[in-house]
C-alpha cells in the first residue's frame, strides 16, 4: 500500500495532510472520484461553478491523478 494526498484546489489551495493509503491507481482513481462528488455535493449551494481541481499526489509530491469540474450555463 502506498499513501496518496487528495488535495483541493477551489480558489485557494486545501492540502490533504493526512492521506489515505491505497493499494493501487484503480483505488486511488475511485476514491478521488468518490471524495470528489461527496465534496461537490456537500457545497453545491456556495460553488460558483468555476474551476474546481483535484489533485492527488503520492508521497514523493509526484502528480499520479488529477480531476477538474466546471460549470457554465447552458443556453436559455
Amino acid at each position: 500500500m502506498s499513501r496518496f494526498f487528495f488535495n483541493i484546489q477551489d480558489g485557494q489551495d486545501f492540502p490533504d495532510r493526512e492521506g489515505t493509503e491505497l493499494d493501487d491507481m484503480r483505488a486511488v482513481r475511485t476514491e478521488a472520484i468518490r471524495a470528489s462528488g461527496e465534496m461537490l455535493r456537500d457545497n453545491a449551494s456556495y460553488w460558483d461553478g468555476t474551476e474546481w481541481r483535484m489533485n492527488v499526489v503520492d508521497a514523493t509530491g509526484e502528480t499520479v491523478l488529477r480531476l477538474r469540474f466546471s460549470a457554465e450555463p447552458g443556453p436559455a
